[in-house]
């Protein structure tokens, strides 16, 4: 058994001929490639030094009859060797290759490949982004199934998963640029690519929006006679009110929630409340009569809190 050793490289979609030169390089160099493994730790054997050519393919659709497209690069001269993440990787000794043969004879071949590696790739991504994380980001930011911490730190935790797949979004965008560019150097892609970027950065606004947008409060206090009633289409602060009431005054409240939490309570200014409760109580309708007479707060606290509170004090 010879020596092994391991070696964590990345490289992007298109960057595929720099993994392809850096797979040579190391055989040129003595270390015969044997496999990769996620995220990037490329594992080599020890061998005798030899220039031997390296090439990746990237097809779904070859894949999906392998004996086939296995048998028609083997009839080549190309070594099969195994897939990786979509990616087939071939080699074949340099001396047998006629100058420098290519899996791909044109350009237009090459660009086709990455067009099938964006299907197979990005496409993915752009749908779990749009149809997974952005609804999510929206709903735990607008508290719907409660406005509990948890769903604050799942709102980071979309927001960071969100920022994180723009960033990727941008570095794929920069290599396409550079890899499109120098098989077209005469094509003017910067409109091309400006309108991606310019979509790239309305996305981090929107989800950045998003987070201030649910840090925020609209709602409507409306003050009674005997009472006040808060119809909040977010609510995300304490609103407290002062009555003198008298032993044997009842304070009614009605709440029909519309999603998010609210807390209520209902006493003496430090002292411990005579009622407290927050929608996980799953408080609709309640009244407290009161025991001793002073100036009792009532206190309403929302936490992304929709719907609609009245309360009357008779």
């Amino acid at each position: 058994m010879g020596k092994t050793k391991t070696e964590f490289k990345l490289f992007s979609i298109p960057q595929y001929k720099q993994e392809e030169e850096y797979l040579n390089t190391m055989h040129k160099n003595g270390w015969k490639f044997t496999k990769v493994t996620f995220p990037g730790f490329y594992q080599f054997e020890q061998c005798q030094p030899e220039n031997v050519i390296y090439r990746l393919d990237y097809n779904k659709e070859g894949l999906a009859n392998k004996s086939e497209y296995v048998q028609m690069f083997s009839d080549c001269g190309w070594e099969y060797m195994f897939d990786f993440v979509g990616y087939s990787y071939f080699r074949k000794v340099s001396d047998e290759v006629n100058s420098n043969e290519e899996i791909f004879c044109d350009d237009d071949s090459r660009l086709d490949m990455m067009k099938r590696v964006f299907k197979g790739r990005v496409v993915p991504l752009i749908v779990i982004f749009f149809g997974i994380i952005m609804p999510q980001l929206f709903m735990n930011s607008r508290g719907y199934g409660g406005g509990s911490v948890v769903q604050d730190v799942l709102s980071f935790l979309f927001l960071v998963s969100g920022l994180l797949y723009i960033t990727l979004f941008g570095w794929f965008t920069i290599q396409y640029y550079k890899y499109e560019k120098s098989l077209y150097p005469e094509n003017n892609l910067k409109i091309k690519y400006g309108c991606i970027f310019a979509g790239l950065i309305i996305g981090v606004l929107v989800m950045v929006g998003m987070i201030l947008w649910s840090s925020l409060s609209n709602y409507k206090l409306i003050d009674g006679e005997n009472g006040f009633t808060i119809e909040a289409e977010l609510l995300n602060k304490a609103i407290v009110k002062e009555y003198e009431l008298k032993t044997g005054d009842t304070v009614y409240v009605t709440h029909e929630g519309d999603g998010g939490e609210l807390y209520i309570s209902i006493g003496k200014e430090n002292e411990k409340p005579v009622f407290y409760g927050n929608t996980y109580n799953e408080f609709g309708n309640f009244e407290v009569e009161i025991q001793e007479k002073g100036v009792y707060q009532i206190k309403c606290s929302g936490r992304k809190a929709r719907g609609k509170i009245e309360v009357k004090v008779k």
